[in-house]
């Protein structure tokens, strides 16, 4: 019996958790979502103010790469 056949797809969105897991344990991008968190607490949406920096910090961190690697290949 052979080894089974993983969809390249699959390959692709283990290297996104990856880089997401990378990115989430990262030094930067905890102190960026604890600023965000505490900026976002004053808000009156506080059920919101942690997801919203969560998602506000990883998006920032990704942009950040994307615009990096872009600068590095041209």
């Amino acid at each position: 019996m052979g080894l089974p056949v993983i969809h390249e797809y699959h390959h692709d969105l283990k290297k996104v958790v990856q880089q997401i897991a990378q990115i989430c344990l990262s030094e930067e991008f905890i102190t960026l979502k604890k600023e965000l968190e505490e900026l976002y607490a004053r808000t009156p949406q506080l059920e919101r103010a942690f997801s919203t920096a969560f998602q506000d910090a990883l998006y920032a961190i990704i942009a950040q790469e994307e615009i990096e690697m872009h600068n590095t290949s041209v």
